[in-house]
């Protein structure tokens, strides 16, 4: 009877090893399988501007006015808006940041192009190494993005502001590749938007968007905005004046509102800084 029992005993030990080992090796056809799936689906990225060689899964075109030197107090909720906007965008999503330098015949090239990398909260611990994303993630393109804004911030001063002309070129731009709904578009805009050239100033007369839209100018200056979201991060500017009368009133305002409509997009918020 003992020699029968450790026998069985024996052959349990066995049984549970061999079971031990299948699992084991399970495990590991799962950690393998896992990292071959993870390396061979990961998109191939551009390396200058992180963006998937299949192209980017949503856009954002960034316009700063430098025309007026920015206060510390708006150069903070910029700073607050722009971290929003680095949180809540997707891998894969492309910002696309300009000055309002446009004209009605040039293209209008981005003062940056950067894509959002993978976050670290999102990485799978079992088969990613979450301190290698986070420090790609910040290195490669928050850190990149932050140091851009940081300089349009600085204090500047331009003689004219072509607002529309520059809106119409970064759209051609950053949008013109897509058909309107293909992917999410998104646009910002930071500016006291005192639209101020040759073909078109506010400081001379008040903004009228019907007499606009039905003027020979405006096929040379209608963006081409294909449903993008738009915001507008309304710069005040007290010294913005048409003879003793503040330019930047509820007229105003409604100027954009018709114009952002009257070019595809959607115009989500106006936000006075």
């Amino acid at each position: 009877m003992p020699r029968r029992s450790r026998r069985k005993k024996g052959s349990a030990d066995g049984l549970r090893g061999l079971l031990l080992t299948f699992l084991g090796l399970l495990l590991i056809g799962a950690f393998v399988g896992g990292y071959w799936w993870v390396q061979h689906t990961r998109p191939v990225l551009d390396a200058e501007t992180n963006c998937p060689l299949s192209g980017p899964t949503a856009v954002h075109a960034i316009l700063f006015d430098r025309s007026d030197p920015i206060t510390d107090q708006q150069a903070q909720r910029i700073r607050q808006t722009i971290d929003r906007y680095k949180q809540d965008a997707s891998f894969g999503s492309r910002f696309d940041i300009y000055t309002f330098e446009g004209d009605t015949t040039h293209v209008l090239k981005p003062k940056l192009v950067i894509c959002t990398l993978g976050k670290p909260d999102a990485a799978n611990p079992w088969i990613e190494n979450p301190e290698q994303i986070r420090k790609s993630y910040e290195t490669k393109f928050a850190a990149v993005l932050d140091q851009v804004v940081e300089d349009l911030l600085r204090a500047s001063r331009q003689n004219s502001s072509p607002i529309i002309e520059s809106l119409r070129a970064a759209s051609i731009t950053s949008f013109g590749a897509f058909d309107a709904g293909r992917l999410p578009l998104r646009l910002t805009m930071v500016s006291d938007m005192v639209q101020h050239t040759a073909l078109s100033s506010h400081f001379q007369a008040e903004p009228n968007f019907p007499a606009l839209s039905h003027s020979n100018l405006w096929p040379t200056l209608q963006p081409q905005l294909k449903g993008a979201e738009v915001n507008i991060l309304y710069l005040l500017r007290p010294t913005a004046v048409r003879g003793k009368v503040s330019i930047q009133n509820r007229g105003h305002q409604a100027f954009w509102e018709q114009l952002v409509a009257g070019s595809g997009g959607r115009l989500i918020a106006v936000e006075p800084l």
